[in-house]
């Protein structure tokens, strides 16, 4: 049994593929020759790429507020980690200067 050979084809190209595929610009056989791969390959990418882009339009309702708000909570998680870590250092030193005695 072979390997399955790696596609050697850059994003740019597996994407013109798969537009073309879906504005039905070639037949699929056509075009998946024209590219030199299979045409499930061809059709796996298209189901790939439709399936990324709902799953896009399905987040697309939280938009960029949802991620400057939670870059704002990991900033804030961060500065109290920083905090607690601070705290424990002054705590350890002045252990290590108790126990020192």
């Amino acid at each position: 049994m072979t390997m399955p050979r790696q596609c050697d084809l850059t994003v740019e190209q597996r994407r013109e593929a798969v537009l073309a595929l879906l504005r039905r610009e070639e037949p699929a056989a056509q075009l998946a020759r024209r590219f030199g791969i299979s045409e499930p390959t061809l059709y796996r990418w298209r189901d790939e790429f439709l399936a990324a882009g709902e799953a896009a339009l399905a987040n697309g309702s939280k938009g960029a507020g949802s991620h400057e708000r939670e870059l704002r909570e990991l900033r804030a998680q961060l500065q109290e980690r920083d905090q607690v870590i601070g705290e424990l250092t002054v705590a350890n030193r002045i252990l290590k200067k108790v126990s020192g005695q």
